[in-house]
Protein backbone atom coordinates (compact mmCIF):
# COMPACT_ATOMS: atom_id res chain seq x y z
CA UNK A 1 0.00 0.00 0.00
CA UNK A 2 1.21 3.89 -0.96
CA UNK A 3 0.26 6.25 1.95
CA UNK A 4 0.71 10.14 1.00
CA UNK A 5 1.87 9.61 -2.40
CA UNK A 6 0.95 8.38 -5.63
CA UNK A 7 1.78 4.55 -6.69
CA UNK A 8 3.90 4.87 -9.74
CA UNK A 9 3.76 1.77 -12.30
CA UNK A 10 6.55 -0.68 -11.92
CA UNK A 11 9.43 -0.58 -14.41
CA UNK A 12 9.31 -2.04 -17.86
CA UNK A 13 11.06 -5.23 -18.36
CA UNK A 14 11.61 -7.79 -21.09
CA UNK A 15 7.97 -10.06 -21.44
CA UNK A 16 6.05 -7.43 -19.29
CA UNK A 17 4.32 -5.99 -22.93
CA UNK A 18 1.36 -8.07 -24.92
CA UNK A 19 0.89 -7.36 -28.78
CA UNK A 20 -2.64 -5.84 -29.46
CA UNK A 21 -4.28 -5.39 -32.80
CA UNK A 22 -2.27 -3.27 -35.08
CA UNK A 23 -3.63 0.74 -35.46
CA UNK A 24 -4.61 1.65 -39.46
CA UNK A 25 -4.74 5.66 -38.86
CA UNK A 26 -5.09 6.22 -42.61
CA UNK A 27 -8.51 7.70 -43.99
CA UNK A 28 -10.91 6.08 -45.49
CA UNK A 29 -9.73 5.31 -49.32
CA UNK A 30 -6.59 6.89 -48.90
CA UNK A 31 -3.27 6.16 -49.62
CA UNK A 32 -0.72 5.45 -47.26
CA UNK A 33 1.88 7.40 -45.88
CA UNK A 34 5.36 6.85 -43.29
CA UNK A 35 4.76 7.59 -40.17
CA UNK A 36 7.45 10.10 -39.17
CA UNK A 37 7.09 10.88 -35.50
CA UNK A 38 4.37 10.57 -32.94
CA UNK A 39 2.91 12.79 -30.12
CA UNK A 40 0.34 10.78 -27.24
CA UNK A 41 -2.28 13.71 -27.16
CA UNK A 42 -4.47 11.31 -24.64
CA UNK A 43 -5.59 7.89 -24.27
CA UNK A 44 -7.82 8.22 -27.19
CA UNK A 45 -5.72 10.85 -29.53
CA UNK A 46 -2.49 10.65 -31.17
CA UNK A 47 -0.69 13.49 -33.34
CA UNK A 48 1.66 11.57 -36.06
CA UNK A 49 3.25 13.48 -39.25
CA UNK A 50 3.00 12.53 -42.61
CA UNK A 51 6.22 14.03 -44.34
CA UNK A 52 4.94 12.30 -48.04
CA UNK A 53 1.75 14.11 -47.99
CA UNK A 54 2.99 16.52 -45.74
CA UNK A 55 0.27 17.00 -43.36
CA UNK A 56 0.19 16.61 -39.47
CA UNK A 57 -3.07 14.53 -38.43
CA UNK A 58 -4.55 13.73 -35.42
CA UNK A 59 -5.36 10.13 -35.03
CA UNK A 60 -7.95 7.50 -33.34
CA UNK A 61 -5.86 5.59 -30.98
CA UNK A 62 -8.58 2.88 -30.26
CA UNK A 63 -9.92 1.97 -33.71
CA UNK A 64 -7.84 4.23 -35.93
CA UNK A 65 -8.49 6.49 -38.53
CA UNK A 66 -7.43 9.87 -38.92
CA UNK A 67 -10.11 12.88 -36.96
CA UNK A 68 -8.59 15.98 -38.15
CA UNK A 69 -5.63 16.72 -40.12
CA UNK A 70 -3.66 19.99 -41.63
CA UNK A 71 -1.28 20.60 -44.11
CA UNK A 72 2.10 22.21 -43.14
CA UNK A 73 4.40 23.28 -45.92
CA UNK A 74 7.61 21.47 -46.84
CA UNK A 75 6.93 18.48 -44.85
CA UNK A 76 6.51 17.51 -41.22
CA UNK A 77 9.28 15.89 -39.22
CA UNK A 78 8.83 15.77 -35.35
CA UNK A 79 6.54 16.74 -33.43
CA UNK A 80 5.97 17.44 -29.56
CA UNK A 81 3.06 19.01 -27.68
CA UNK A 82 3.82 22.37 -26.05
CA UNK A 83 1.61 22.22 -22.82
CA UNK A 84 -0.56 25.35 -23.93
CA UNK A 85 -3.09 23.68 -26.31
CA UNK A 86 -0.48 23.53 -29.08
CA UNK A 87 2.09 21.17 -30.94
CA UNK A 88 5.03 22.05 -32.49
CA UNK A 89 6.06 20.67 -35.72
CA UNK A 90 9.68 20.74 -37.22
CA UNK A 91 10.06 21.23 -41.38
CA UNK A 92 13.40 20.42 -42.20
CA UNK A 93 12.91 21.66 -45.70
CA UNK A 94 11.06 25.13 -44.81
CA UNK A 95 14.25 25.32 -41.76
CA UNK A 96 11.00 26.45 -39.66
CA UNK A 97 8.86 25.20 -36.97
CA UNK A 98 5.24 25.34 -37.27
CA UNK A 99 2.98 25.70 -34.20
CA UNK A 100 -0.66 24.04 -34.38
CA UNK A 101 -3.32 24.46 -32.13
CA UNK A 102 -5.33 21.72 -31.07
CA UNK A 103 -8.74 22.50 -29.92
CA UNK A 104 -10.60 19.59 -29.22
CA UNK A 105 -10.72 17.42 -32.21
CA UNK A 106 -10.00 20.04 -34.73
CA UNK A 107 -6.46 21.28 -35.89
CA UNK A 108 -5.37 24.58 -37.17
CA UNK A 109 -2.66 26.28 -37.91
CA UNK A 110 -0.69 28.89 -35.72
CA UNK A 111 2.33 30.77 -35.76
CA UNK A 112 5.52 29.59 -37.01
CA UNK A 113 9.35 30.44 -35.68
CA UNK A 114 11.96 30.63 -38.48
CA UNK A 115 15.33 28.57 -37.73
CA UNK A 116 18.83 28.26 -38.88
CA UNK A 117 18.68 25.45 -41.12
CA UNK A 118 17.02 21.90 -41.48
CA UNK A 119 15.82 21.28 -37.79
CA UNK A 120 14.45 17.82 -36.93
CA UNK A 121 13.95 16.64 -33.67
CA UNK A 122 12.05 18.94 -31.10
CA UNK A 123 10.79 18.10 -26.99
CA UNK A 124 8.94 20.89 -24.92
CA UNK A 125 10.46 22.20 -21.58
CA UNK A 126 9.85 25.08 -19.27
CA UNK A 127 7.90 27.41 -22.34
CA UNK A 128 10.98 26.27 -24.10
CA UNK A 129 11.70 23.84 -26.99
CA UNK A 130 15.45 21.60 -27.46
CA UNK A 131 15.78 21.28 -31.11
CA UNK A 132 18.71 19.32 -33.79
CA UNK A 133 20.23 19.91 -36.47
CA UNK A 134 22.39 17.94 -39.24
CA UNK A 135 23.88 20.53 -40.70
CA UNK A 136 26.03 21.87 -38.97
CA UNK A 137 25.12 19.41 -36.55
CA UNK A 138 23.86 20.57 -33.20
CA UNK A 139 21.46 20.52 -30.30
CA UNK A 140 19.68 24.19 -29.30
CA UNK A 141 17.60 25.36 -26.34
CA UNK A 142 15.12 28.11 -28.30
CA UNK A 143 12.28 30.69 -27.00
CA UNK A 144 9.32 29.56 -28.57
CA UNK A 145 9.90 32.63 -30.88
CA UNK A 146 13.40 31.02 -31.67
CA UNK A 147 15.71 32.65 -29.96
CA UNK A 148 18.56 30.60 -29.15
CA UNK A 149 19.70 30.71 -25.31
CA UNK A 150 22.03 27.32 -25.18
CA UNK A 151 23.52 25.18 -27.76
CA UNK A 152 26.10 21.95 -28.02
CA UNK A 153 27.53 20.82 -30.67
CA UNK A 154 30.79 18.71 -31.11
CA UNK A 155 33.00 21.66 -31.00
CA UNK A 156 31.77 23.01 -27.54
CA UNK A 157 32.09 19.49 -26.18
CA UNK A 158 34.95 18.38 -27.49
CA UNK A 159 33.93 15.26 -28.74
CA UNK A 160 31.63 13.69 -31.60
CA UNK A 161 28.78 13.60 -29.67
CA UNK A 162 26.33 13.49 -32.78
CA UNK A 163 26.00 12.66 -36.39
CA UNK A 164 22.68 12.24 -37.38
CA UNK A 165 20.34 13.41 -34.01
CA UNK A 166 16.72 13.12 -35.41
CA UNK A 167 14.92 12.79 -32.08
CA UNK A 168 15.10 14.27 -29.27
CA UNK A 169 12.95 13.45 -25.38
CA UNK A 170 12.93 14.58 -21.77
CA UNK A 171 12.05 13.17 -18.56
CA UNK A 172 9.33 14.94 -15.89
CA UNK A 173 12.39 16.13 -13.83
CA UNK A 174 13.95 18.49 -17.07
CA UNK A 175 16.53 15.71 -18.07
CA UNK A 176 16.86 15.71 -22.04
CA UNK A 177 17.38 12.71 -23.87
CA UNK A 178 19.08 12.23 -27.82
CA UNK A 179 19.02 9.82 -29.97
CA UNK A 180 21.60 9.48 -32.83
CA UNK A 181 21.77 7.40 -35.80
CA UNK A 182 25.53 7.98 -36.92
CA UNK A 183 27.07 7.61 -33.14
CA UNK A 184 24.63 4.77 -31.96
CA UNK A 185 24.45 6.49 -28.96
CA UNK A 186 21.36 8.19 -26.13
CA UNK A 187 23.10 11.26 -24.69
CA UNK A 188 21.33 12.79 -21.31
CA UNK A 189 21.56 16.19 -21.04
CA UNK A 190 20.43 18.31 -18.06
CA UNK A 191 18.14 21.84 -19.16
CA UNK A 192 21.10 24.14 -19.55
CA UNK A 193 22.61 21.07 -22.37
CA UNK A 194 25.63 20.20 -20.39
CA UNK A 195 26.05 16.43 -21.05
CA UNK A 196 25.57 14.23 -18.32
CA UNK A 197 25.95 10.46 -19.70
CA UNK A 198 26.01 8.90 -22.79
CA UNK A 199 24.87 5.39 -23.44
CA UNK A 200 25.52 2.80 -25.94
CA UNK A 201 25.26 -1.14 -26.16
CA UNK A 202 25.81 -3.66 -28.53
CA UNK A 203 22.26 -4.91 -28.95
CA UNK A 204 21.38 -1.25 -30.65
CA UNK A 205 22.07 -0.87 -33.58
CA UNK A 206 20.94 3.22 -35.17
CA UNK A 207 18.44 4.46 -32.48
CA UNK A 208 15.59 6.64 -33.85
CA UNK A 209 12.87 7.34 -31.99
CA UNK A 210 12.66 7.82 -28.60
CA UNK A 211 10.36 8.59 -25.45
CA UNK A 212 10.11 9.12 -21.91
CA UNK A 213 8.54 6.81 -19.56
CA UNK A 214 9.24 7.43 -16.01
CA UNK A 215 12.10 9.81 -14.35
CA UNK A 216 14.28 6.60 -14.42
CA UNK A 217 12.77 4.90 -18.59
CA UNK A 218 13.52 6.15 -21.85
CA UNK A 219 12.20 3.52 -24.50
CA UNK A 220 14.51 3.46 -27.63
CA UNK A 221 13.91 2.51 -31.23
CA UNK A 222 16.55 0.58 -32.54
CA UNK A 223 16.31 0.79 -36.20
CA UNK A 224 18.97 -1.75 -37.65
CA UNK A 225 19.06 -4.03 -34.34
CA UNK A 226 15.23 -4.54 -35.04
CA UNK A 227 14.48 -3.78 -31.39
CA UNK A 228 12.68 -1.61 -28.58
CA UNK A 229 15.06 -1.26 -25.53
CA UNK A 230 14.71 0.18 -22.14
CA UNK A 231 17.53 3.00 -21.06
CA UNK A 232 17.85 2.86 -17.34
CA UNK A 233 19.02 6.61 -16.74
CA UNK A 234 20.68 5.71 -13.48
CA UNK A 235 23.01 3.64 -14.89
CA UNK A 236 23.07 3.62 -18.39
CA UNK A 237 22.72 0.23 -19.37
CA UNK A 238 19.79 -0.83 -22.42
CA UNK A 239 18.09 -3.97 -21.95
CA UNK A 240 15.90 -5.08 -25.05
CA UNK A 241 12.42 -5.12 -24.54
CA UNK A 242 10.47 -6.04 -27.58
CA UNK A 243 12.14 -8.01 -30.79
CA UNK A 244 11.15 -9.32 -34.12
CA UNK A 245 9.44 -11.79 -32.28
CA UNK A 246 6.86 -9.71 -30.90
CA UNK A 247 6.64 -8.13 -34.66
CA UNK A 248 9.51 -5.75 -34.35
CA UNK A 249 11.41 -4.97 -37.87
CA UNK A 250 12.75 -1.81 -38.48
CA UNK A 251 11.30 0.61 -35.77
CA UNK A 252 11.29 4.14 -36.27
CA UNK A 253 9.13 5.87 -33.99
CA UNK A 254 7.94 5.32 -30.63
CA UNK A 255 4.91 6.88 -28.39
CA UNK A 256 3.99 5.81 -24.74
CA UNK A 257 0.67 6.69 -22.88
CA UNK A 258 1.54 7.05 -19.54
CA UNK A 259 -2.29 6.82 -18.90
CA UNK A 260 -3.19 3.17 -20.59
CA UNK A 261 0.10 2.05 -20.22
CA UNK A 262 0.24 1.25 -23.84
CA UNK A 263 3.49 1.66 -26.29
CA UNK A 264 3.07 2.98 -30.08
CA UNK A 265 5.57 1.70 -32.64
CA UNK A 266 5.82 3.17 -36.26
CA UNK A 267 8.30 1.02 -38.49
CA UNK A 268 10.31 2.13 -41.16
CA UNK A 269 8.71 1.47 -44.71
CA UNK A 270 5.44 0.02 -43.25
CA UNK A 271 2.39 2.95 -44.22
CA UNK A 272 -0.21 3.96 -42.11
CA UNK A 273 0.36 1.39 -39.77
CA UNK A 274 0.79 1.50 -35.92
CA UNK A 275 2.23 -1.62 -33.57
CA UNK A 276 0.72 -1.23 -30.39
CA UNK A 277 1.68 -2.73 -27.14
CA UNK A 278 -0.22 -2.59 -23.56
CA UNK A 279 1.63 -3.78 -20.08
CA UNK A 280 0.52 -7.10 -19.23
Amino acid sequence: MCIHFKCLPAALTAGCLRREKDLDVTSRGEGGYYIQDIAVVSPTRLLVTDNINRTLRLVNSQNGGVVSQVSVPGGPYGVCLTGDGRAAVTLPNEERIQFVRLDGDTLTLDKSTTVKRSVYGIMSSNNHLVVSYTVPVRVERITMEGRVTHELNNQTAGRELFKYPHFITSSHDGRIYVSDQGTHTITQLDHNLQVLQVSTSPTMKTPAGIVSVSNNQVIVAGRNSNNILVLDTTTGTMTPLLGQAEGIQLPWTVGWCPDSQKLYVGLAGVIGILNVYTRK
